[in-house]
Protein backbone atom coordinates (compact mmCIF):
# COMPACT_ATOMS: atom_id res chain seq x y z
CA UNK A 1 0.00 0.00 0.00
CA UNK A 2 1.32 3.45 -0.93
CA UNK A 3 0.69 6.62 1.02
CA UNK A 4 1.08 10.12 -0.39
CA UNK A 5 1.91 12.88 2.04
CA UNK A 6 0.41 16.28 1.28
CA UNK A 7 3.27 18.85 1.04
CA UNK A 8 1.32 21.16 3.31
CA UNK A 9 1.10 18.44 5.91
CA UNK A 10 4.84 17.87 5.62
CA UNK A 11 5.46 21.56 6.23
CA UNK A 12 3.22 21.47 9.31
CA UNK A 13 5.12 18.46 10.65
CA UNK A 14 8.47 20.15 10.14
CA UNK A 15 7.22 23.26 11.91
CA UNK A 16 5.91 21.21 14.81
CA UNK A 17 9.23 19.40 15.08
CA UNK A 18 11.18 22.64 15.47
CA UNK A 19 12.02 23.43 19.09
CA UNK A 20 10.08 26.33 20.54
CA UNK A 21 12.24 29.36 21.28
CA UNK A 22 13.03 29.89 24.94
CA UNK A 23 14.14 32.89 26.93
CA UNK A 24 14.13 36.49 25.85
CA UNK A 25 14.98 37.44 22.27
CA UNK A 26 18.36 39.08 21.83
CA UNK A 27 18.09 40.35 18.27
CA UNK A 28 16.25 43.56 19.31
CA UNK A 29 19.44 44.67 21.06
CA UNK A 30 20.85 45.33 17.60
CA UNK A 31 17.99 47.78 17.10
CA UNK A 32 18.88 49.56 20.34
CA UNK A 33 22.51 49.76 19.21
CA UNK A 34 21.45 51.07 15.80
CA UNK A 35 19.31 53.83 17.29
CA UNK A 36 21.91 54.94 19.83
CA UNK A 37 24.80 55.08 17.36
CA UNK A 38 22.67 56.75 14.67
CA UNK A 39 21.68 59.56 17.02
CA UNK A 40 25.23 59.92 18.31
CA UNK A 41 26.60 60.03 14.77
CA UNK A 42 24.12 62.68 13.68
CA UNK A 43 24.88 64.88 16.68
CA UNK A 44 28.65 64.50 16.44
CA UNK A 45 28.60 65.32 12.73
CA UNK A 46 26.60 68.52 13.20
CA UNK A 47 28.82 71.59 13.82
CA UNK A 48 28.05 73.09 17.20
CA UNK A 49 30.60 75.92 17.27
CA UNK A 50 29.27 78.02 14.40
CA UNK A 51 27.84 81.51 14.78
CA UNK A 52 24.87 82.71 12.78
CA UNK A 53 27.09 84.57 10.35
CA UNK A 54 29.19 81.46 9.73
CA UNK A 55 26.21 79.62 8.23
CA UNK A 56 25.84 82.31 5.56
CA UNK A 57 29.56 82.60 4.81
CA UNK A 58 29.43 80.22 1.86
CA UNK A 59 32.59 78.25 1.07
CA UNK A 60 34.46 80.00 3.89
CA UNK A 61 32.52 77.88 6.39
CA UNK A 62 34.83 74.97 5.59
CA UNK A 63 37.57 76.65 7.65
CA UNK A 64 35.29 76.52 10.69
CA UNK A 65 34.53 72.80 10.48
CA UNK A 66 36.19 70.04 12.49
CA UNK A 67 37.32 67.19 10.27
CA UNK A 68 37.64 64.76 13.22
CA UNK A 69 33.94 65.10 14.02
CA UNK A 70 33.00 63.94 10.53
CA UNK A 71 35.33 60.97 10.83
CA UNK A 72 33.83 59.88 14.17
CA UNK A 73 30.30 60.39 12.83
CA UNK A 74 31.12 58.27 9.79
CA UNK A 75 32.35 55.37 11.96
CA UNK A 76 29.32 55.60 14.25
CA UNK A 77 27.10 55.60 11.19
CA UNK A 78 28.66 52.41 9.86
CA UNK A 79 27.98 50.66 13.16
CA UNK A 80 24.42 51.95 13.11
CA UNK A 81 23.76 50.74 9.57
CA UNK A 82 25.15 47.27 10.25
CA UNK A 83 23.15 46.92 13.48
CA UNK A 84 19.99 48.19 11.81
CA UNK A 85 20.24 45.62 9.03
CA UNK A 86 20.58 42.84 11.60
CA UNK A 87 17.58 44.22 13.50
CA UNK A 88 15.67 44.34 10.23
CA UNK A 89 16.26 40.62 9.74
CA UNK A 90 15.06 40.04 13.29
CA UNK A 91 11.83 41.91 12.63
CA UNK A 92 11.35 39.94 9.43
CA UNK A 93 11.69 36.66 11.31
CA UNK A 94 9.37 37.92 14.06
CA UNK A 95 6.72 38.80 11.48
CA UNK A 96 7.03 35.45 9.71
CA UNK A 97 6.57 33.56 12.97
CA UNK A 98 3.86 35.68 14.57
CA UNK A 99 1.93 37.37 11.77
CA UNK A 100 2.97 35.99 8.38
CA UNK A 101 -0.05 37.47 6.58
CA UNK A 102 -0.23 40.77 8.47
CA UNK A 103 0.58 43.77 6.29
CA UNK A 104 1.65 46.01 9.18
CA UNK A 105 3.99 43.40 10.63
CA UNK A 106 5.61 42.68 7.27
CA UNK A 107 6.08 46.38 6.51
CA UNK A 108 8.26 47.03 9.58
CA UNK A 109 11.42 45.32 8.27
CA UNK A 110 10.93 46.85 4.82
CA UNK A 111 10.68 50.35 6.29
CA UNK A 112 13.75 49.88 8.49
CA UNK A 113 15.72 48.49 5.57
CA UNK A 114 14.87 51.64 3.61
CA UNK A 115 16.23 53.73 6.48
CA UNK A 116 19.47 51.76 6.48
CA UNK A 117 19.87 52.11 2.71
CA UNK A 118 19.39 55.88 2.72
CA UNK A 119 21.63 56.31 5.76
CA UNK A 120 24.47 54.66 3.86
CA UNK A 121 24.48 57.68 1.55
CA UNK A 122 24.37 60.20 4.39
CA UNK A 123 27.13 58.68 6.47
CA UNK A 124 29.26 58.15 3.38
CA UNK A 125 29.08 61.90 2.83
CA UNK A 126 30.36 62.28 6.37
CA UNK A 127 33.27 60.05 5.41
CA UNK A 128 33.97 62.08 2.29
CA UNK A 129 34.16 65.24 4.38
CA UNK A 130 36.78 63.64 6.63
CA UNK A 131 38.64 62.37 3.57
CA UNK A 132 38.84 65.58 1.54
CA UNK A 133 38.82 68.34 4.14
CA UNK A 134 42.07 70.09 5.11
CA UNK A 135 44.08 67.59 7.12
CA UNK A 136 42.41 64.57 5.50
CA UNK A 137 44.23 61.81 3.60
CA UNK A 138 43.06 63.13 0.22
CA UNK A 139 43.23 66.84 0.94
CA UNK A 140 43.31 68.80 -2.29
CA UNK A 141 41.59 66.19 -4.46
CA UNK A 142 38.31 68.08 -4.29
CA UNK A 143 37.84 71.79 -4.69
CA UNK A 144 36.56 73.82 -1.77
CA UNK A 145 33.35 74.35 -3.72
CA UNK A 146 32.84 70.60 -4.06
CA UNK A 147 33.46 70.09 -0.33
CA UNK A 148 30.96 72.84 0.38
CA UNK A 149 28.37 71.01 -1.74
CA UNK A 150 28.93 67.87 0.34
CA UNK A 151 28.51 69.91 3.52
CA UNK A 152 25.29 71.41 2.19
CA UNK A 153 23.88 67.97 1.45
CA UNK A 154 24.67 66.99 5.04
CA UNK A 155 22.23 69.60 6.31
CA UNK A 156 19.71 66.75 6.43
CA UNK A 157 21.90 64.01 4.97
CA UNK A 158 21.98 61.53 7.87
CA UNK A 159 18.49 62.20 9.21
CA UNK A 160 16.27 62.05 6.12
CA UNK A 161 16.36 58.25 5.99
CA UNK A 162 14.47 58.00 9.25
CA UNK A 163 11.19 58.64 7.45
CA UNK A 164 11.38 54.89 6.93
CA UNK A 165 11.48 54.62 10.71
CA UNK A 166 8.33 56.75 10.83
CA UNK A 167 6.55 54.16 8.69
CA UNK A 168 7.83 51.38 10.96
CA UNK A 169 6.63 53.28 14.04
CA UNK A 170 3.20 53.66 12.49
CA UNK A 171 3.05 49.91 11.89
CA UNK A 172 4.08 49.20 15.48
CA UNK A 173 1.28 51.51 16.63
CA UNK A 174 -1.21 49.55 14.52
CA UNK A 175 0.00 46.21 15.90
CA UNK A 176 -0.17 47.50 19.48
CA UNK A 177 -3.45 49.43 19.51
CA UNK A 178 -5.83 47.32 17.46
CA UNK A 179 -8.15 44.77 19.04
CA UNK A 180 -6.11 41.68 18.15
CA UNK A 181 -2.86 43.28 19.26
CA UNK A 182 0.48 41.57 18.79
CA UNK A 183 2.52 44.12 20.75
CA UNK A 184 1.92 45.80 24.15
CA UNK A 185 -0.21 48.91 24.06
CA UNK A 186 2.49 51.12 25.55
CA UNK A 187 4.54 50.56 22.39
CA UNK A 188 1.71 51.99 20.34
CA UNK A 189 1.38 55.02 22.60
CA UNK A 190 5.15 55.61 22.59
CA UNK A 191 5.25 55.31 18.80
CA UNK A 192 2.52 57.90 18.32
CA UNK A 193 4.04 60.33 20.82
CA UNK A 194 7.44 60.15 19.12
CA UNK A 195 5.95 60.45 15.64
CA UNK A 196 3.89 63.54 16.44
CA UNK A 197 6.73 66.13 16.60
CA UNK A 198 8.06 65.11 13.19
CA UNK A 199 4.60 65.06 11.62
CA UNK A 200 3.63 68.44 13.07
CA UNK A 201 6.87 70.14 12.02
CA UNK A 202 6.63 68.62 8.55
CA UNK A 203 3.06 69.85 8.17
CA UNK A 204 3.57 73.32 9.65
CA UNK A 205 7.12 74.19 8.59
CA UNK A 206 7.97 71.64 5.87
CA UNK A 207 10.86 70.57 8.13
CA UNK A 208 12.10 67.21 6.79
CA UNK A 209 14.77 66.29 9.32
CA UNK A 210 12.97 65.82 12.64
CA UNK A 211 12.53 62.03 12.22
CA UNK A 212 16.32 61.73 12.41
CA UNK A 213 16.21 62.87 16.04
CA UNK A 214 13.07 61.18 17.36
CA UNK A 215 13.08 57.88 15.47
CA UNK A 216 16.45 56.66 16.78
CA UNK A 217 15.04 57.22 20.27
CA UNK A 218 11.90 55.35 19.23
CA UNK A 219 13.99 52.46 17.96
CA UNK A 220 15.94 52.22 21.22
CA UNK A 221 12.74 52.24 23.30
CA UNK A 222 10.87 49.72 21.16
CA UNK A 223 13.89 47.45 20.85
CA UNK A 224 14.34 47.28 24.61
CA UNK A 225 10.60 46.67 24.89
CA UNK A 226 10.85 43.73 22.51
CA UNK A 227 13.35 42.17 24.90
CA UNK A 228 11.61 42.75 28.22
CA UNK A 229 7.91 42.66 27.31
CA UNK A 230 6.08 39.37 27.69
CA UNK A 231 3.66 40.24 24.91
CA UNK A 232 6.45 41.07 22.48
CA UNK A 233 8.71 38.20 23.55
CA UNK A 234 7.01 35.88 21.08
CA UNK A 235 9.65 35.36 18.39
Amino acid sequence: MTFTLDPRTADDLRTAAEPAPTGRPRWPLFGALAGATALAGALVGMPSNLADEDWSAGVAIIDKLDRANFHVAFLLGLVSIAALLVATSGWKRWAERNAPDDLAARTIPTALAATAAINILGYSLMGSMALYMPGGPDEGWLSREAIFVNFTLLDFGVILGWWGGMVAAGCVAVLALRKDRLLPRWMGVASILLMLPALLLAGIMALPGMPGFVMPIWLVVISIGMVVSRTAARR
